[in-house]
């Protein structure tokens, strides 16, 4: 690979030659993160939860501690617009909840549509959101159920007057402090990005969105509701599903665009393998999650797919995809097969194990890695990434890591 390009092209170079399942000059380092920019340094969740610059610090010493050639997106979710919107689906550190200050943040799964409404939702699914999804979800946005869309569309004016309702009133300033404070908050964090770039160093998961099945389960059905509906009423979950795709599928895609991202980091978690049964899988779950792939290819991003749990007996059915369009990186998977089954149409990423990099010694790390390396790197195609997202880890086995992959990682 030509050393006289800039640094942030070579890396780029590396990580996609991996992506369309050829070799690059050496396997990609892209350690997949989630707390640990900043228990590594010394910043406690609140603190970058609060004031996300206090990252950037810690940013500047992990690019300069272990070279990585992928940064996973370093921007954290913000404290304050979710305490003044009243966010009753999720948790973090501090007064609100009171946790403790490195808490994580952390989501709760909720049912917010009763088995008995699917009639209702199919009828007009974003008054079905707005009037009962979104004031169950967000203790201050109550007043949203009193908005009635279609008496805006007569000729009376009078119809207006449901703006004039204080409950309605308080829930859409309540809606603009919480824009204002997303704003800044943001205004504060995308500087992080800028500077791993300005640095030389790409970012992945800038943008990411659930798959259809496993968003409608998070955000209005509730996971085990929508799992058990397979069962007693598979036709009305095909259907929401694809009212669900059809209007989140091209949401996502223009966020990812609006982000400048190049990726569309899609986290499965609904359709792991003791979970839902294959059959299951291939009938609810699979049509619009490649959908949804399909649809990030045609727009030139690329889908990196983490499958949470354990995969196995879905290697065959995510085959099933354009060559060299897709990462998949993996929990808990048989890595020969997934190399068998995968190897060649698309990029793996993974299979150094998150617990031996927390728990293990340097020693385990490097046998780890090896294992991986010698399993999935022949042939090209693969990106070493952990297991699962990282809070807590020494850095003598990161840099153990790191050093496997710079000593044997070479093609």
């Amino acid at each position: 690979m030509n050393q006289e390009l800039p640094p942030i092209a070579v890396r780029s170079m590396r990580n996609m030659a991996a992506v369309s399942c050829s070799d690059p000059d050496r396997v990609p380092f892209a350690p997949s993160m989630n707390n640990f920019y900043a228990y590594h340094y010394g910043v406690t969740t609140q603190e970058m939860m609060t004031d996300p610059a206090s990252l950037m610090e810690p940013l500047r010493r992990y690019r300069e501690d272990y070279d990585p050639d992928w940064i996973w997106n370093p921007i954290p979710f913000p404290i304050k617009p979710m305490e003044t919107i009243g966010h009753n689906q999720a948790r973090w550190p501090g007064e609100y909840w009171n946790l403790p200050e490195n808490t994580p943040y952390q989501y709760v799964d909720h049912s917010y549509m009763s088995e008995d409404d699917y009639e209702e939702y199919f009828r007009d699914p974003t008054l079905y959101i707005l009037q009962k999804v979104l004031p169950n979800k967000f203790k201050n946005l109550g007043g949203l159920r009193f908005i009635n869309p279609y008496a805006m569309c007569g000729h009376a004016i009078l119809s207006y007057a449901q703006f004039g309702n204080p409950a309605v009133a308080d829930a859409l300033k309540t809606l603009m402090q919480t824009g204002i404070e997303n704003i800044e908050f943001l205004q504060k964090a995308v500087p992080l990005v800028m500077s791993c770039v300005e640095a030389g160093y790409p970012v992945y998961g800038l943008a990411p969105a659930c798959v259809p099945f496993d968003d409608f389960a998070d955000n209005v059905r509730g996971l085990m509701e929508l799992c058990m509906d397979i069962v007693t009423d598979p036709e009305k979950v095909d259907e929401a599903l694809e009212k669900w795709g059809e209007v989140s599928i091209p949401a996502a895609i223009a966020n990812a665009k609006m982000n400048h991202a190049e990726d569309l980091f899609m986290p499965l978690h609904c359709g792991v393998d003791n979970f839902m049964s294959l059959e299951n899988y291939e009938k609810h779950y699979w049509p619009t999650f490649k959908k949804m792939m399909l649809a990030a290819i045609d727009a030139g991003l690329t889908p990196i797919v983490f499958c949470e749990g354990r995969y196995d007996t879905r290697l065959e059915c995510i085959s099933d995809i354009p060559k060299g369009k897709v990462i998949y990186t993996f929990e808990n998977v048989n890595l020969k097969e997934a190399k068998r089954i995968l190897g060649g149409t698309a990029c793996i990423a993974g299979g150094v194990d998150t617990h031996v990099l927390m728990n293990g010694t340097p020693a385990d790390v490097e046998r780890n890695v090896r294992e991986s390396l010698d399993i999935l790197a022949p042939g090209g195609g693969y990106i070493s990434m952990n297991t699962i997202a990282l809070d807590h880890v020494s850095p003598e086995n990161m840099h153990a890591w790191r050093d496997t992959i710079e000593k044997y990682g070479k093609y």
